[in-house]
Formats: structure tokens, sequence, C-alpha cells
């Protein structure tokens, strides 16, 4: 991934990473149930990145065990 968090760019895998801990932090603190994981992961990206799409195999890696 590149360093770029422009609209529609790519965002650095350090900065994946964060965000994972960020959400990890934020399902415990709110106490979301699993089926809204997806949905809040995607909600937290889109604020990081600007761009409405989000790859959804960074979801995925996002919101997993």
């Amino acid at each position: 991934m590149e360093d770029d968090q422009g609209p529609g760019g790519m965002i650095s895998a350090l900065d994946t990473h964060m965000l994972r801990n960020a959400f990890k932090a934020s399902i415990a603190e709110l106490q979301l149930p699993e089926a809204k994981w997806a949905e809040h992961a995607t909600a937290m990206m889109r604020e990081l990145t600007g761009d409405v799409q989000v790859d959804a195999g960074v979801i995925g890696w996002i919101i997993r065990k």
C-alpha cells in the first residue's frame, strides 16, 4: 500500500494496523454485537480515507478475530 491518504487513495499498512487496533478498542468500548462489526469498520475506514468505496478484503481483515 502507498502512503497517500487523499480521497480515493490508498493507506499505508501502518495506518491499517492502527485502524484495526482502534476498531478492536471501539467495539469493546461500545459493546457492539458481532453482526454490526463490518458496518462499524466500514464507517471507520471511510472516515480515515475520505472515500465512500472501501476494500471488502481490508474490512474482513480488520474485523477478523
